[in-house]
């Protein structure tokens, strides 16, 4: 059996099991935010996009343990893994797996740019996968961007948010962090969109090069990430970056 085939299926299946937690109490013990080292501007939220954000979280108690496992997951695993691959792989290289990384996700960002009707971000992106992928051989070499071409993400959550679909209650998925149900539901969306080229590569089936492939994504992914767990200098973060990925998710559906 294909092992990453069922892993919408475990989306679904945690989706399930938290809307079961939905009904828990939780202690309202809101308190005013004290300054903090990160602001709107490092996230790239510009102050007069900034929207007054009021956020739904009915499954904080779950939300804030797992946002805890996460933390101890990147602190004790992921960052050690990325600290022996940054002392092992010369740069050069890591830049070209970042590339050919980045140059496959842009298929995703072309499809979910035209589910949105966005005919200029659709054609950039497409022009720039088609560059990276011939001219940039296999996107190993980022040729686009001097081309006029710069990448522009686009994922299912903002299809469905353009269309309509309200973000829902906030969660934290384990390993990849903030979230909400809609954006949970493109995540998996996007798992399914990345399937269709990934069998391109004759590694539907092949558990062994699909943990390479997929292994490898995820310290690239880490390895490019300059967010550190609890290192924000405030004991409320978990409400910081609550408010910041939201206000964020209202800014890129907004455009």
């Amino acid at each position: 059996m294909n092992y990453k085939s069922l892993l919408p299926l475990l989306g679904f299946i945690l989706l399930i099991f938290l809307q079961g937690c939905s009904n828990t109490t939780v202690e309202d013990n809101t308190t005013e935010l004290e300054p903090a080292q990160n602001t709107f501007e490092s996230l790239g939220i510009s102050q007069d996009e900034t929207y007054s954000v009021d956020i739904y979280d009915p499954w904080e108690n779950l939300n804030r343990k797992t946002y805890n496992l996460n933390s101890q997951i990147d602190t004790y695993v992921l960052l050690p893994t990325v600290s022996v691959y940054e002392s092992y792989v010369p740069r050069l290289l890591r830049k070209g797996v970042h590339n050919f990384y980045s140059n496959l996700h842009t298929v995703n960002h072309t499809v979910n740019s035209a589910l949105q009707l966005k005919g200029e971000k659709t054609i950039n992106n497409g022009l720039r996968f088609i560059s990276n992928t011939t001219l940039g051989i296999a996107g190993i070499f980022d040729v686009a961007t001097g081309m006029g071409l710069p990448e522009q993400q686009e994922d299912f959550g903002q299809v469905l948010g353009h269309w309509g679909v309200p973000a829902g209650p906030y969660l934290v998925l384990p390993f990849y962090g903030p979230s909400n149900l809609r954006d949970a539901t493109g995540t998996v969306a996007d798992f399914f969109i990345a399937d269709l080229y990934i069998d391109g590569f004759g590694m539907n089936g092949n558990a062994g090069w699909e943990v390479v492939y997929y292994g490898l994504m995820g310290v690239d992914i880490r390895a490019n990430m300059f967010f550190r767990y609890y290192d924000s200098l405030t004991p409320f973060e978990y409400d910081m970056i609550r408010m910041m990925y939201t206000a964020q998710r209202r800014v890129l559906i907004g455009k």
